[in-house]
C-alpha cells in the first residue's frame, strides 16, 4: 500500500475517530491502532500527528489513496471498532460514513465485518492486556509480562476520551510516565475526591481534584511529580503556572522536617523573627528590614526628644501580597493573622534615641529623610553623632511579640502552642 505522508496521517486519524466516538479508548482499540500504524510503514509522529488531528474540533473521516487503500482503512476501522468485542452503536454511524464515502454497498460491508470477526479467531491473533497494554496472545488466560489476569474485559479497562476540569478547587492533571513516582502518583490521585482518566495524544492522563483548603493533600501527589514534564494544574477551572500554585513546596518541606514545625514559619529557628507569620514575607522584625522605612516623618511631628514616624500600611500591605503571592496557597499561611498584625501595628510612634523605636540609620542622605543629632557622652567626652534617619528600628523583639499576641487574640489562635514565639528574646 503506497501511501503518502501526509495520506498517512489521515489514515491513521480515522481509525483514532473511530476508537473516541463511544467517549473511549481501551487498551484493544489502542492496540489495533497502533498495528494499523505498523502495517502502512508510518512512524509514531505520524501516529501523534493523526491523534491531533482526530481530536480537532469538527473532524470527520475521509477518504485517502487508491480504491484499495480504501478498503483497508474501512477495514481497519472496522477491526478497531471490533476490538473491544462488539460493533458500538456510537462507532457504528462513522464506519458507516466512511463506506459510503468508499463505495461499496451493504452486502459488501457486511462481508467485510465478518471476515474481520474471523480473523480475531486466528490462531496468532494477538489482543492488549488491560493492565499493562502488552502484546499477548488472544487465548492467553495471563500476562506473561505483568502476571494480571486476563479476564478483565477490554470494556472494563476503556478510558474515557476526555474529562471536565472542576469549576472550583485545586486541581492536577499529568501524563503516563516512566518516572519513578508515576505509580505512586496514580494511587494518590485516586484517593482524590474527584479524579477521571482519559486518552489525549496517545497518553492516558489522570486528573485528581482537591477542595482549596486541602492542598496539602495536592501537595502529596506533587511530590510524586518532580521531574516530570507533562502536568498541569487548575485553579478554579483555569490554567495556571505550576511555580505559582506550589511554590510553597519545598518551605512546606523544610517545615514538616523542622524541631518545631509550629514555630518554624515564624523564623524562631534561625533567630530571625518574623511577626507575620511566614517566612517568605521577607519583612523580618530587626533593625535592618526595609519595611520599617516605610512611611514618613510627620511634618510638625516634632517632640522636645524626637520625631513621630507615621507607617505606610497600604505600602506595607502591598509588599506583604507581593511577597506571598507566589506562596498564597501554602495550608500554613494565615491571611486572617497577617490582617489583624497590621491593624496592631501602630499608625504612628514616636521615635527616640532611647526609647522603644530609635532611628533607623542610612548610609546618606535620601527623600523624606531626616538628620539626627545624637550627643553621645563616655569616657569623660562628649561628642555630637549625626546622621540621615528615613524610618525607624524598634529596640527589642518584645514591641513585636505584643503586636503579634494582640493578633492571636483577635483571631483566635492558640497562643499557648505558640510559646516559643511569644517567649523569644532575640540574640
Amino acid at each position: 500500500m503506497k501511501l503518502s505522508d501526509d495520506e498517512k496521517i489521515t489514515y491513521l486519524a480515522n481509525l483514532v475517530a473511530v476508537s473516541r466516538a463511544d467517549g473511549s479508548v481501551s487498551p484493544n482499540e489502542i492496540h489495533a491502532v497502533e498495528e494499523a500504524q505498523k502495517r502502512i510503514g508510518a512512524k509514531r509522529t505520524a501516529l501523534r500527528k493523526a491523534e491531533a488531528l482526530a481530536q480537532g474540533e469538527g473532524f470527520l473521516p475521509s477518504v485517502v489513496g487508491t480504491f484499495s487503500a480504501r478498503i483497508a482503512n474501512l477495514e481497519d476501522m472496522v477491526s478497531v471498532s471490533l476490538a473491544d468485542g462488539v460493533l458500538d452503536q456510537a462507532e457504528k454511524p462513522v464506519i458507516l460514513a466512511f463506506a459510503r464515502l468508499v463505495g461499496i454497498t451493504n452486502e459488501q460491508f457486511q462481508l467485510l465485518v465478518s471476515e474481520v470477526r474471523a480473523s480475531f479467531n486466528d490462531s496468532d491473533a494477538t489482543r492488549a492486556c488491560p493492565s499493562c497494554s502488552a502484546k499477548v496472545p488472544r487465548d492467553a488466560k495471563f500476562c506473561p509480562k505483568c502476571g494480571s489476569s486476563l479476564e478483565t474485559t477490554d470494556r472494563d479497562a476503556a478510558v474515557a476520551v476526555e474529562y471536565s476540569i472542576p469549576i472550583s478547587g485545586i486541581a492536577v492533571e499529568f501524563a503516563e510516565s516512566t518516572a519513578s513516582g508515576f505509580i505512586d502518583a496514580v494511587r494518590k490521585a485516586k484517593t482524590a475526591p474527584e479524579n477521571a482518566e482519559s486518552v489525549k495524544g496517545g497518553k492516558t492522563w489522570y486528573m485528581a481534584a482537591w477542595p482549596k483548603n486541602q492542598i496539602a493533600e495536592a501537595a502529596k501527589l506533587v511530590e510524586d511529580l518532580k521531574g516530570m514534564r507533562n502536568r498541569k494544574v487548575w485553579v478554579d477551572g483555569k490554567e495556571s503556572r505550576w511555580d505559582e500554585v506550589f511554590g510553597f513546596t519545598w518551605c512546606n518541606d523544610q517545615r514538616g522536617s523542622a524541631y518545631r514545625p509550629l514555630e518554624y514559619c515564624f523564623g524562631v529557628d534561625e533567630k530571625r523573627l518574623n511577626i507575620w507569620g511566614c517566612k517568605n514575607a521577607r519583612m523580618d522584625w530587626s533593625g535592618w528590614a526595609e519595611w520599617f522605612s516605610y512611611g514618613n516623618f510627620k511634618k510638625n511631628g516634632f517632640l522636645k526628644a524626637g520625631h513621630i514616624f507615621v507607617f505606610d500600611k497600604k505600602r506595607i500591605r502591598h509588599e506583604l501580597e507581593t511577597n506571598l503571592y507566589r506562596v498564597r496557597f501554602c495550608p500554613h499561611l494565615n491571611f486572617r493573622l497577617i490582617d489583624a498584625v497590621l491593624v496592631n501595628l501602630p499608625d504612628e510612634v514616636e521615635a527616640t534615641v532611647k526609647g522603644d523605636w530609635t532611628y533607623k540609620r542610612d548610609y546618606e542622605e535620601s527623600p523624606g529623610s531626616i538628620r539626627v543629632k545624637e550627643k553621645i557622652v563616655g569616657n569623660g567626652y562628649t561628642h555630637t553623632d549625626e546622621y540621615y534617619a528615613s524610618g525607624v528600628t524598634p529596640r527589642t523583639p518584645a514591641i513585636g511579640l505584643a503586636i503579634l499576641k494582640k493578633a492571636f487574640d483577635a483571631t483566635d489562635v492558640d497562643a499557648s502552642v505558640l510559646k516559643g514565639v511569644l517567649s523569644y528574646r532575640g540574640e
